[in-house]
């Protein structure tokens, strides 16, 4: 899992579908839609949508000046997660995780671990990459 933060909170991404990180340089706003999509950014002639992490999960909103861009390819679909900054690779097992215990359970959320003594939230993304094409 690459480990990322967003406004404080800890996200860990699924290392396997994590296909490059960039600068969050201009983003196109999408008018219209939900404050989570940042908008759209170009990648080398390929526009990506952009989603804060710390947004979309109710955490604030990505805070650094010069955020980064996950970029990520679930079920053939491309997704940009806009996060403060790239922390560690860690490995876990899916045992590693458990439930979050929010109400109501938000189905983009796989569980919730530690790391370093914080908690890390799992991210599921073929779930957010449905919701937030849907």
């Amino acid at each position: 899992y690459v480990i990322v933060e967003g406004a404080g909170t800890l996200f860990a991404i699924e290392q396997g579908a994590v296909r490059e990180v960039v600068p969050a340089r201009a983003l196109t706003r999408l008018p219209g839609a939900p404050a989570a999509v940042r908008g759209l950014l170009n990648v080398r002639g390929t526009l990506v949508t952009v989603v804060d992490l710390a947004t979309r999960f109710g955490r604030g909103t990505s805070m650094e000046e010069a955020p980064s861009v996950v970029i990520v390819v679930t079920e053939s679909r491309t997704l940009g997660l806009l996060v403060d900054d790239v922390i560690d690779v860690q490995a876990y097992s899916a045992d590693d995780f458990i439930a979050t215990g929010l109400e109501p359970a938000d189905p983009a959320l796989a569980g919730m671990g530690h790391f370093v003594g914080r908690i890390v939230l799992s991210v599921d993304l073929q779930e957010l990459a449905r919701q937030t094409f849907a």
